[in-house]
């Protein structure tokens, strides 16, 4: 079978990093943590070229990885780029902002198979003309928020659906580091909080950084600099009545967390670990771990072959560009909520 000619546009870490081969396991490798690591855990693909507009990043690029692909081809225009290498595949890992054209240019020239770093966009508008070229091109747009394709958080969400814990009451997420910025880690933890929810949200209130009283829409710097991008404190309704809470702090402490409260007991589910809590009285608490598996496919290493097996059977895909836009309404009805005093803001956004 030959292999899928794959492209990436964005260069920075994300798009381009290697991370270090562990000693004394030769044949496995290192858990993809970036686009070309994910390309190169996957057989099915062959990464043609990469596209970045600063010279110094797109050499060393493809100095990183020249090992494994010596013929891999730099360019500073994307669409030269499509023209020349004909891709079955485009990741567009750019600043945050900077996601639409690109997507909409590949739709249009019906390259089968996008995937698009988080958030999907930052305006509305740009979300919902990348998604309308994707369907109308019949292309597959998967958006990379990369727990969904963690076995931890998928394993989450299957003890919620089994109901041996009763109903899902609340979704606490919480992310402390100094890039707890809403825009770029936030997006993460948010689109993860309607994950483990399994519904739509109906309203929300929420409070920014103080200092971010300008920041009634999207006045980032591409996700680079987190004094341009507020954290966030939040309560979200659902429409199934699950409760959501938002807790955000740039603080030195680093890391993030999710915790679902049902009827019968609690899941706590991080990078870290994955474990029940039950308790038969108030003092009473018992502690059910689960283990955190390793897994080829899991983080950047699932979005590449999981596209390609909807590409080939069908189906669905588990972070597709209509869910990745809840994400991206949601902290933008964090905005107005601040923006009006801390009011409740409705959704669908008007």
């Amino acid at each position: 079978m030959s292999r899928y000619r794959s492209v990436i546009i964005g260069l920075s870490g994300i798009g381009a990093n290697r991370p270090p081969e562990p000693e004394g396991l030769p044949i496995y490798g290192a858990v993809a943590r970036s686009h070309t690591s994910a390309y190169h855990r996957c057989p099915d693909t062959e990464l043609v070229a990469v596209c970045d507009l600063d010279d110094e990043r797109r050499n060393d690029c493809l100095e990183r990885w020249k090992d494994v692909w010596p013929d891999l081809k730099g360019y500073t225009d994307y669409r030269e780029m499509f023209d020349v290498e004909k891709p079955d595949i485009v990741s567009v890992a750019t600043s945050d902002h900077l996601h639409a054209d690109m997507v909409v240019e590949a739709a249009e020239r019906k390259i089968p198979m996008i995937v698009c770093e988080k958030p999907i966009a930052t305006t509305l508008d740009d979300a919902d003309r990348m998604i309308a070229a994707a369907e109308a091109n019949g292309v597959l747009l998967s958006v990379e928020h990369s727990r969904r394709w963690h076995p931890s958080f998928l394993q989450a969400r299957e003890l919620i659906r089994g109901g041996e814990l009763g109903e899902a009451r609340t979704v606490t997420t919480e992310m402390f580091s100094q890039r707890a910025m809403l825009f770029r880690n936030g997006t993460h933890a948010i689109d993860m909080m309607i994950f483990l929810a399994q519904g739509d949200p109906a309203w929300v209130t929420a409070q920014l950084e103080d200092g971010f009283e300008h920041f009634t829409e999207y006045k980032s710097d591409g996700g680079h600099d987190p004094t341009t991008d507020p954290y966030v404190s939040a309560y979200v309704r659902f429409a199934n009545d699950v409760r959501g809470f938002v807790n955000f702090m740039k603080v030195d402490l680093p890391g993030s967390q999710w915790t679902v409260t049902c009827d019968g007991g609690r899941i706590e589910v991080s990078d870290r670990e994955l474990k029940v809590v039950t308790g038969g009285s108030y003092r009473e608490w018992s502690e059910t771990p689960y283990p955190v598996d390793q897994y080829v496919h899991q983080h950047f290493g699932g979005f590449v072959p999981e596209i390609i097996h909807v590409h080939e059977n069908g189906g669905g895909l588990v972070s597709p560009a209509t869910e990745a836009r809840k994400t991206l309404e949601l902290m933008l009805g964090m905005l107005k909520s601040h923006e009006l005093g801390n009011s409740r803001v409705d959704f669908p956004l008007s």
